[in-house]
């Protein structure tokens, strides 16, 4: 069973499993935001971080850099795909800063569908502006390291809840569910299933009740999942998923780069 942390001040409380560096409940203020899987969270990967991509590659399995091809094992039966990296089901080191939880994975490059060496360490903290995630990747190889990265926490939803603003574009999907061709968004019923990759001009934000949150986005867009009628909607930033729109990031060896996300009241 994975250890879990907790973390409580004057803004709120959380708590993060070392499986995944997963954040499965965040309190602010008075509001339980997240919704709570239990003993199922490792299954929906309730707050995992996912790296070095978010959600399924465009190709289904096939990661292209460089004019290399790195075939990664299909984890996703039903879409014939590679399905959120492979750290979502690792056991970070996890332990209490000042203001927060750190969690952090050192990877020796052992997969030969990822032969990148790197350290990726996941910050959590709670302060007066709301709720922060700051990823840190660095590179230890010897090659310069491709990555995305992203996040997937479920967020509680109840009566009439609402997700805005409207998305502009979004990822049509092909016969195996992979994501493809942008198109232009022509509507979407909520209460309805989706699971889709969807362009927004500005950060999205989910009304529920008396509060609305806003999810600082990580790049364009964000990937949108909820079963139909269900409890909870993921609004997960990413920060792209090996597609022509979206290249890899790099970084060259002996150097790291910071990706920034943030839950807010508005």
């Amino acid at each position: 069973m994975a250890e879990t942390l907790q973390f409580e001040n004057e803004y709120g409380a959380f708590t993060v499993a070392s499986r995944g560096a997963s954040l499965l409940e965040l309190k602010m203020g008075a509001h339980d935001l997240l919704y709570d899987f239990k003993q199922n969270a490792g299954d929906w990967a309730a707050g995992a971080v996912l790296f070095p991509f978010p959600v399924r590659m465009a190709s289904g399995t096939i990661m292209e850099h460089n004019g290399q091809e790195f075939h990664w094992p299909i984890n996703d039966e039903k879409h014939h795909a590679a399905l959120h990296g492979f750290t979502a089901n690792k056991t970070f080191e996890a332990k209490r800063v000042t203001n927060g939880v750190c969690c952090r994975y050192s990877y020796n490059g052992q997969y030969e569908f990822y032969p990148f060496p790197c350290d990726l360490e996941i910050h959590y903290s709670l302060g007066a502006e709301g709720f922060s995630f700051k990823a840190t990747v660095s590179n230890t190889g010897t090659q310069v390291l491709p990555f995305h990265i992203g996040w997937h926490p479920y967020f509680k939803i109840q009566g009439n809840w609402g997700l805005s603003p409207e998305p502009t574009a979004r990822l049509m999907k092909n016969e195996f569910s992979h994501p493809g061709e942008k198109i232009t968004y022509t509507g979407h019923k909520w209460a309805e299933e989706v699971d889709g990759a969807f362009f927004y001009s500005d950060n999205p934000r989910i009304r529920n009740g008396e509060y609305t949150l806003e999810i600082k986005a990580l790049a364009s867009i964000v990937q949108v999942f909820r079963p139909a009628k269900a409890p909870f909607i993921a609004v997960e930033p990413i920060t792209g998923l090996g597609h022509e729109e979206f290249p890899w990031i790099e970084v060259p060896p002996g150097q790291y780069r910071e990706i920034r996300t943030a839950i807010e009241f508005v």
